[in-house]
């Protein structure tokens, strides 16, 4: 079924991530209520995540309700149409996105690719199948399920329990987060319920030889000693070989034991890309020019984890964070409507003024232009950050969690 949306031209948007949401948003802002066009919004949930604090809830330290907002109340207002279904493929000779395994059928005039990422595991054997990710809600929930049931019989008493291991692949912010959340919730439940401290083991495996690679050194020496106070041992300049169901073997020789192991250490684009033949890089991310237009198809963009977009002064790749996928999103929505209209488009320059990273809940880092934060003043910049882009994508309403049931 070939779905027409009337004689209308579409925008479509995959993906109601950060970049997602935010050039859905912008584009109604720009054409307002222009007969031509439809703006489409696609994705496989209800609710937009807030990807930036998967750790919280993967640490048990925070609800379903506080890392989702439903995608009904941030299109409050706007004209967008919004579908709740798996895209299973773009057809780009057709211009359709393909859903409900191609029986549906959405065309495009404009696509704006938002679909995120998937862990990258590096072709390591047994990555993949003995490690956990933070990639969404599913994956993080079974940490959170896992680390709820294995605590239980973890209660004062039970003198023959067995130690719990938590290993992070990764000393990125998400790791340093993940390890922060975790070991403060572990002190937490250590001293409810009078647990021995060799009960609880937290190791975080870093490749480079410094935490947070890319952060200055002084901040990625905060983060270790802050982390080295909680109990987290950090194992630096390591690089993992293979993974067993009990074991980490690291490329030095050196072998790690584990109950858990929680895979941060990096990302690849949605694999729906490569296999509706965009091409992308070998991590699966759109090659795309300055203006995020796809290298091969000017009305096709892509924005955030999924776009391989350089930054022009390091020619490295863009980092894949909010910070990163919200300026895309605008920049999009801007380049389409000036395609639109004649005007001229804007090309992509990045500009990022703040850089900061939780260590567990009371303790933050990071960096705003040349000057390094830490302690109470950078956690609190950070939970300010994040009520400020509540407040930007929804308004009051969507400023706090909503617990009601």
């Amino acid at each position: 079924m070939v779905e027409t949306m009337e004689t209308k031209q579409n925008i479509v948007i995959l993906g109601a991530g950060y970049g997602g949401i935010r050039a859905a948003q912008r584009l109604c802002d720009l054409i307002g209520n222009q007969d031509h066009f439809n703006i489409i919004l696609i994705n496989k949930h209800k609710y937009h995540l807030l990807m930036t604090k998967l750790h919280e809830y993967a640490a048990g330290t925070s609800s379903a309700d506080d890392i989702m907002i439903p995608i009904n109340k941030l299109l409050k207002g706007y004209n967008v149409k919004f579908i709740t279904k798996y895209v299973d493929g773009i057809d780009i000779e057709s211009r359709t996105v393909l859903l409900d395994q191609g029986e549906t059928k959405i065309p495009f005039e404009y696509l704006v690719t938002a679909l995120g990422s998937e862990a990258e595991y590096f072709n390591i054997e047994g990555l993949q199948q003995n490690s956990f990710s933070l990639s969404g809600l599913k994956s993080s929930g079974e940490i959170r399920q896992r680390l709820q049931q294995d605590l239980s019989v973890s209660i004062a008493g039970q003198s023959d329990s067995k130690e719990l291991s938590f290993v992070i692949g990764g000393g990125g912010p998400t790791g340093v987060e993940l390890a922060g959340e975790l070991a403060d919730q572990l002190i937490q439940f250590r001293k409810k319920h009078n647990i021995d401290a060799g009960k609880h083991k937290i190791i975080i495996i870093e490749g480079c030889k410094e935490l947070l690679p890319g952060m200055a050194d002084k901040t990625s020496q905060y983060a270790k000693r802050t982390l080295e106070q909680k109990g987290v041992e950090i194992v630096s300049g390591e690089f993992v070989n293979k993974v067993t169901p009990a074991d980490i073997y690291l490329l030095s020789g050196n072998k790690i034991k584990y109950s858990y192991f929680i895979w941060t250490g990096g990302v690849r684009g949605n694999q729906i890309l490569t296999k509706s033949g965009i091409k992308t890089d070998q991590r699966g991310r759109v090659l795309v020019n300055r203006y995020l237009q796809y290298a091969e198809d000017k009305k096709i963009y892509a924005v955030g984890d999924c776009a391989l977009v350089k930054n022009p002064e390091t020619k490295k790749p863009m980092p894949p964070t909010a910070q990163v996928a919200l300026k895309q999103g605008d920049l999009v929505a801007g380049n389409i409507y000036a395609d639109i209209t004649g005007r001229k488009k804007k090309v992509f320059c990045p500009d990022f003024k703040a850089a900061l990273v939780t260590v567990g809940r009371t303790c933050g880092l990071g960096e705003i232009e040349s000057v390094k934060l830490k302690g109470s003043t950078a956690l609190w910049l950070k939970k300010i950050s994040l009520l400020k882009y509540r407040y930007e994508v929804g308004g009051f309403k969507t400023m706090f969690p909503d617990h009601k049931k």
